[in-house]
Formats: structure tokens, C-alpha cells, sequence
């Protein structure tokens, strides 16, 4: 596996799908084992998107993880679309990973909640009382974390927002085949904010798809900018990036 640096973040270029889902677990999994050293609980906060196909798969494939002493909080979701609905991100990751692995806990955002302020406030409520030690997330076309679609605020502390999601990610949430059509995919969502996505005191990012190499190259490579959300990372020492060869492919 290749190592590079961008800025203060490391890269990691894996010849193989299965050899960065391998990787990035083995990331994960040291971390969780460093943090429950010191707390008999911890909390993570997981994505669910195409690259972490190969991630969950080589974690279900351990056996030395302590899922009953770790507690998930996911990174986003539609909005109007409540969490039993098998298009939301809570119920597309308990059918992927935690049905399988069992954590102590999983708290799913409500996109579908009738009073949003109150969803924000009990979601930021639940970040701050539990300190999440990681952070995974893969990173859309447009760039985003999450659903932090450009322009991306860099400067709120606030924990949770109402974003709009742009054609972009409207466009890739549609390939992805996640709703009927394209008109279903929802304008809005409920996301962490790139505040509170990069506070963790650890951040992986797994990224796999060859459409995404243009983006890969402005994360990487392009100036720091909320035009590009995950450039952010570059300022970040204790962030990663997992690419396979093709996403990595427009890398000077």
C-alpha cells in the first residue's frame, strides 16, 4: 500500500478494494482498542456509502472488537424519511453492519421528526454528552462530508444542521439506486456539521469509486476550500484518507 501526504493528512493508496476495507478496519479497530484501554465505553460515529462496503465486510471478518461496549451515532440523513424506511441511512447500516456486530448502542438521527429543533437539540445533546473518538465517512462527488455540500460552513461549532443537498449528491444518491427515481431523492437533510464530523479526536475517510478521482485531486491536491468540503481534512493531522487505485488514479 502507498503512503503520501497532503498536507497534514496521511493517504493511503490500496491496489484493491479488499486491501483498503483490510486496512481501514485494522485502523479502526486499533483505535477502539487504544480508547477502551482507558473508558470501558466509547462512542463512533460510522457512515454508510459505497466504499464502506469493503470496510464492513473485512470488520465483520474480526473477531476482536468489542461491539458491546461501543456506542454508534451515524453522520446524516433525509430529510421526511423515517429510520424504519429501508432508503434511510439507519436502517441501511443496521442491515449492513450492526444487526451483524451488536454495539452497546445505536443512535439514529429522525429525519422525519415533526419538530426539527428539538431532533437537532436531543442529536447535539447526545454528541456532546458521549465525545465520539472517531470519526468514518466516505466523501461524495461534490466533495462533501456527510451532507456538507459546497459552499460548506467551516466556521460553525454548531453539531448538527438542515442542509440542502445539492444536484450533485442528488445525482449520486439516484445512481446509488437508493430511491425509485430521481425526483425522490429529498432536497434536505439532517447532517453532522464539518465541525463536528472533524472534532473527534481521529478521522477516517474511505473513498473507492474512479468517477470520484477529479474530486480526489481537488481533496488532495487543491487549495483548502468550502467549495470543496474535504479539503478540510488537509489541516487535519489526525485524519486519513483510504483510496483504491482508481480514485487515487488523477493523483500527480
Amino acid at each position: 500500500m502507498e503512503v503520501r501526504k497532503y498536507g497534514e493528512m496521511e493517504t493511503f493508496i490500496a491496489d484493491t478494494d479488499p486491501e483498503l476495507g483490510e486496512a481501514a478496519a485494522e485502523d479502526l479497530a486499533s483505535i477502539i482498542k487504544a480508547n477502551l484501554a482507558e473508558r470501558d465505553e466509547i462512542c463512533i460515529i460510522m457512515a454508510l456509502g459505497a466504499a464502506q462496503d469493503a470496510f464492513y465486510t473485512a470488520i465483520l471478518a474480526r473477531d476482536d472488537i468489542e461491539w458491546s461496549k461501543i456506542t454508534v451515532l451515524h453522520v446524516d440523513t433525509y430529510l421526511g424519511v423515517a429510520e424504519d424506511d429501508p432508503a434511510s441511512g439507519a436502517s441501511r447500516m443496521r442491515k449492513h453492519l450492526l444487526d451483524h456486530v451488536k454495539p452497546k448502542a445505536f443512535f439514529p438521527m429522525k429525519g422525519d421528526a415533526e419538530d426539527l429543533e428539538a431532533e437537532m437539540a436531543r442529536y447535539t445533546k447526545i454528541y456532546n454528552d458521549l465525545q465520539p473518538c472517531l470519526t468514518v465517512v466516505g466523501i461524495g462527488n461534490s466533495g462533501h462530508l456527510a451532507f456538507n455540500d459546497p459552499p460548506a460552513d467551516f466556521d460553525t461549532k454548531d453539531v448538527i444542521r438542515v442542509v440542502f443537498l445539492d444536484e450533485t449528491t442528488r445525482d449520486q444518491v439516484h445512481r446509488a439506486g437508493i430511491f425509485a427515481d430521481r425526483d425522490a431523492v429529498p432536497k434536505y437533510g439532517l447532517s453532522l456539521t464539518m465541525h463536528s464530523l472533524l472534532a473527534t479526536p481521529r478521522t477516517i475517510a474511505l473513498v473507492h469509486e474512479a468517477d470520484k478521482a477529479d474530486t480526489m485531486k481537488d481533496v488532495c491536491e487543491g487549495p483548502v476550500t468550502f467549495m470543496c468540503p474535504a479539503s478540510l481534512m488537509q489541516t487535519k493531522p489526525h485524519a486519513k484518507l483510504y483510496l483504491n487505485k482508481p480514485a487515487a488514479a488523477k493523483l500527480s
